[in-house]
């Protein structure tokens, strides 16, 4: 007479070994996906351009023109261009026709300056 003993089953975790690694990558593709269009709509809600008063600018006082009407005041011949850095920044590179008046000497030399014409002053 055979007897047949009743063993345990054994969990099946060979499946669920297999079902968790594809479920941290669904997730993980999932969360990477909702971080890139929380990227993609929060940069186009915000200006390319920053003009005027901007929180994080020094000066929030001083008004700022954009790239594009500086470079149409600069081919028009409307505005001048003051280069305020040191004379040698000045003399290694600077916007061809700009004038030259360093930061520092600025107070003193003010009156070479035409107050009716557009003055767009740059450092870089």
């Amino acid at each position: 007479m055979k007897t047949t003993r009743k063993t345990k089953k054994q969990p099946q975790t060979r499946g669920s070994r297999r079902i968790a690694p594809w479920v941290f990558i669904l997730i993980g593709l999932g969360l990477m996906l909702y971080g890139a269009w929380g990227f993609l709509t929060q940069s186009r809600s915000q200006p390319t351009t920053t003009v005027g008063n901007s929180a994080g600018i020094p000066y929030p006082e001083v008004e700022r023109i954009a790239l594009e009407d500086a470079k149409r005041a600069y081919d028009e011949g409307s505005a001048v261009f003051l280069d305020v850095r040191p004379a040698s920044a000045y003399a290694a590179s600077h916007i061809p026709g700009a004038l030259n008046i360093p930061v520092n000497e600025l107070p003193q030399r003010i009156n070479e300056l035409d107050p009716s014409r557009l003055i767009i002053t740059y450092c870089t």
